[in-house]
């Protein structure tokens, strides 16, 4: 274990810690990542400790480590001291826009930055790590009318920023309206300086600052798995810390192209399930640290962590470049497992893309848009269960038990709805969801006119081919021969529906069936012009049509 020494801690104010210090965030900590939420919840808690006239405002702990650098790092608490510099920034622009430079400069070189005598240049009180650093002086610490101001954001950490520089901004502007809004205004910066107390832990070097994660946590300070799972591997590497430290990096900026806060443990998790069958994201952090124990395991996890995140990042990506292996019919493939938002078969994906052939992984996104279907239609099966073979069968490949795809589909034959309960379950489906009643009767449309590889994703406009209702969803009287109960119950139903041109859909509107023949007459949809042969629509139209699209669904989304 790591001997915890040359600690210090201190109860200090947050803006008197950037008066007094330089610092930096790490290159391998996350970028910035707050949302509106926790930026308001900042805001609105100091304003409310203000004017309860309360003495301190408690914001957490600081831990920062020397590390033999020329400023202290950031080892916890980055999201906090930025927005602090957002805030603080905020007020000092308000002073800059009505012309009080000198309250506008004291809290510029107190809080924000140093300028370098000779050229002048920005150095930032806190700098933050590669990929926001210049974004986050140029668009936050330069002065309102710098043109370093509209400075692009390229990445989601940037709008991230620039989202939460326009919060405090309106934070400020209220205040502003206020007769004695200047002293307000002093009065925050005061505030912030030495009454918004953190617990400031400076140690040695990242080891220590490891342990004292754990130690935080142990106390009940909540963080943020991928910050615990970080720091544990890191505290686990010993002498071949840069290693995983750069790898670790290596991963989140392949994942910074996903803009999801939460992609990291998401991906994380499906990348440990695929190893070890299903992992919950509570039970994560505990099967982690279960099985790396040693320096070797966290340096062989951490590639894995660098290596696999290009994969995953091409799985949520259609144009990634990693789809040009297999041609563009499998680029759709996963296209359309996006669209139906597949997330549970990650973990098998990622399996199936480390271990199969070209050929094998070609043949197996095909069976999986096939596989995803019908779940969605037959249902019942539950997501968690649906995660857990998915999970065991990534496993299973890892493992080299399962090389090719007719394997994989007798592991998972048992929960696969074959073709009679599909077929039924096709016959009565209701299609609530507007993307997939249009997915659904697109590939049935392809099916019955015979073109290949019907289960593509749909590349219509929905601004040029909309979703036809023939009972409207809100019907004009001519409609009379459904009561309301019969209406709700069939309204929605897959034979109800049929593809239109937008134009034409928005003319045929809410009017009766024999005003609406017309249309479906001159449709170029075979399914569509197919309605128009009934005389009238009522339930059995509905449902012999339906029964119709269910078998044609059996050979547009196979099982072999």
């Amino acid at each position: 274990m790591t001997q915890v020494n040359q600690i210090k801690i201190d109860l200090v104010g947050i803006g008197r810690a950037l008066f007094n210090k330089k610092l930096a965030v790490p290159l391998y900590q996350r970028s910035y990542a707050w949302e509106e939420r926790h930026v308001l919840d900042l805001l609105n808690d100091i304003s409310t400790a203000m004017s309860n006239a309360e003495p301190e405002y408690f914001l957490g702990s600081i831990v920062t480590t020397k590390n033999d650098t020329d400023r202290p790092e950031v080892a916890d608490g980055q999201q906090r001291l930025a927005t602090t510099v957002l805030l603080l920034a905020a007020i000092r622009d308000h002073f800059y826009n009505v012309n009080d430079f000198d309250r506008a400069n004291t809290i510029s070189s107190k809080y924000l930055y140093e300028q370098a005598l000779a050229t002048l240049e920005v150095i930032p009180k806190l700098r933050l790590n590669e990929n926001d650093n210049d974004y986050f002086v140029k668009r936050i610490l330069s002065s309102p009318d710098s043109e370093d101001r509209a400075i692009e954001a390229t990445k989601g950490s940037h709008r991230k920023i620039s989202e939460a520089a326009t919060l405090a901004k309106k934070h400020v502007s209220d205040i502003s309206k206020a007769q004695d809004a200047t002293q307000r205004l002093a009065n925050i910066v005061d505030y912030i300086q030495d009454s918004v107390k953190v617990i400031w832990v400076e140690v040695g070097n990242d080891a220590n600052a490891f342990t004292i994660f754990e130690t935080l946590n142990d106390r009940g300070l909540m963080l943020a798995i991928s910050d615990l799972l970080k720091n544990y591997l890191f505290g686990r590497s010993d002498d071949r810390l840069p290693e995983v430290q750069q790898r670790w990096m290596s991963m989140m900026g392949t994942l910074d192209l996903i803009e999801d806060e939460g992609i990291a443990v998401t991906y994380i998790r499906h990348l440990w399930s695929s190893k070890h069958g299903l992992v919950r994201e509570k039970e994560l952090y505990s099967h982690i640290t279960k099985h790396i124990r040693n320096k070797n395991h966290t340096v062989a996890f951490a590639t894995e962590l660098a290596e696999n995140a290009k994969l995953y990042t091409a799985i949520l990506n259609p144009t990634n470049e990693l789809w040009e292996t297999y041609g563009n019919t499998t680029r759709q493939h996963i296209e359309t497992l996006n669209l139906l938002r597949m997330i549970q078969i990650r973990p098998l994906l990622l399996a199936v893309l480390s271990n199969f052939s070209a050929r094998e992984v070609q043949k197996t996104l095909r069976l999986m848009v096939s596989w995803a279907v019908r779940f969605l239609i037959v249902g019942g099966l539950g997501g968690g269960t649906l995660e857990t073979y998915y999970s065991e069968g990534g496993k299973e490949i890892r493992d080299h038990k399962i090389t090719t795809v007719k394997q994989l589909s007798e592991k998972l034959k048992k929960i696969l709805p074959n073709d009679a309960k599909f077929k039924s379950a096709f016959s009565t489906a209701t299609v609530s969801k507007q993307y997939l009643a249009r997915y659904y009767l697109r590939v049935l449309e392809k099916e019955s006119m015979g073109e290949p590889d019907p289960e593509l994703i749909p590349n219509e406009n929905v601004e040029v081919v909309n979703l036809e209702h023939v009972l409207p969803l809100q019907p004009d009287t001519t409609w009379n021969n459904f009561n309301d109960e019969e209406h709700s119950f069939y309204v929605r139903r897959l034979g109800n529906m049929a593809l239109l041109k937008t134009r034409i859909n928005t003319e045929a509107g809410n009017n009766s069936f024999q005003y609406k023949i017309s249309f479906y007459k001159k449709s170029n949809y075979t399914l569509t012009k197919e309605i128009a042969i009934n005389k009238s629509w009522d339930t059995k139209a509905i449902e012999d049509r339906q029964i119709k699209l269910s078998e044609l669904a059996v050979t547009a989304w196979p099982l072999k």
